[in-house]
């Protein structure tokens, strides 16, 4: 559904239109390129991956980075992903994945894993990790488009799973990808167990009063200028997203960055301070 994204010169090189010996090529550039680059930031130490613990000069961008960003995204005080401190260059963890660990780690929501039951949507590799090795008593590793046998072929908005089932739903920065998104959060409030909390991060706009989204907005080009990513169906508002939750029963609970973290950290660690938790309890 939604991956780690591209990091500025590494990656896996997934273009279908490079093929044959030009696609083994330029992965073993890159490759080449990669390990050039780690070699060089480790010479700095005032950046630091909060999952794999390694200091460096600084983070890979996503793509271009803030100079990627359209100027229609732009002009809407979007709330997501740090674009300009990205990636780890040494683990390949996401700014999205760091963010959420420290989330965790400073909420204990940890405890909601060992002995639980998770869903997780289009799981992060360390995330994935971090919550199988706390022994729950089930983890379904889900997605709409599975790239992995781990992964489990799940339609969010058509959820296998009997009522009040699971104790947490993780579904980062995925709602966007969502046509009927109301119904994903109608499923996820229903799986869940009385009490049980859903982390639902999506980008969103402070300054739209209603969600943006067109039918003939429909063309990858098209999506990454309106939405920010050729995949996005829509750039959420705040006030609507906000309410959407809540509609489909939640209790709504924002918890602010700058509650648990300060600049310090934030700067370390490479995370967008605007982007605070959105953590979504069903009432029992």
């Amino acid at each position: 559904m939604v991956g780690a994204g591209k990091l500025s010169g590494f990656g896996l090189l997934r273009h279908p239109v490079v093929k044959g010996p030009a696609r083994f090529l330029l992965a073993n550039y890159r490759r080449c390129s990669l390990r050039v680059r780690r070699v060089v930031n480790q010479w700095g130490r005032q950046r630091q991956c909060y999952i794999c613990g390694k200091s460096f000069r600084k983070f890979a961008k996503y793509e271009k980075g803030s100079k990627g960003i359209s100027p229609f995204q732009k002009a809407l005080d979007m709330v997501g992903s740090d674009v300009d401190n990205f990636g780890c260059l040494y683990c390949e963890s996401h700014d999205r994945e760091r963010h959420l660990f420290m989330y965790f780690d400073g909420l204990g929501l940890w405890e909601k894993v060992g002995g639980g039951r998770v869903l997780h949507f289009a799981p992060e590799r360390w995330l994935a990790t971090r919550i199988a090795s706390l022994d729950p008593v089930e983890y379904v590793r889900a997605d709409l488009h599975p790239r992995s046998d781990e992964v489990v072929a799940i339609d969010a908005t058509a959820l296998p799973h009997e009522d009040d089932h699971f104790d947490l739903v993780i579904a980062n920065h995925v709602l966007e990808h969502i046509p009927n998104y109301g119904r994903a959060l109608s499923e996820f409030h229903r799986v869940l167990k009385p009490r049980g909390v859903a982390i639902l991060q999506t980008p969103y706009s402070r300054l739209l009063h209603n969600n943006f989204e067109d039918p003939n907005i429909d063309t990858e080009e098209l999506r990454a200028f309106f939405h920010g990513k050729w995949d996005h169906v829509r750039t959420f508002s705040e006030r609507e997203l906000f309410g959407a939750i809540e509609a489909a029963g939640f209790c709504l609970q924002i918890i602010k960055h700058g509650d648990l973290f300060g600049p310090d950290q934030t700067f370390r660690y490479g995370v967008n301070p605007l982007e605070d938790l959105i953590r979504a309890v069903k009432p029992g």
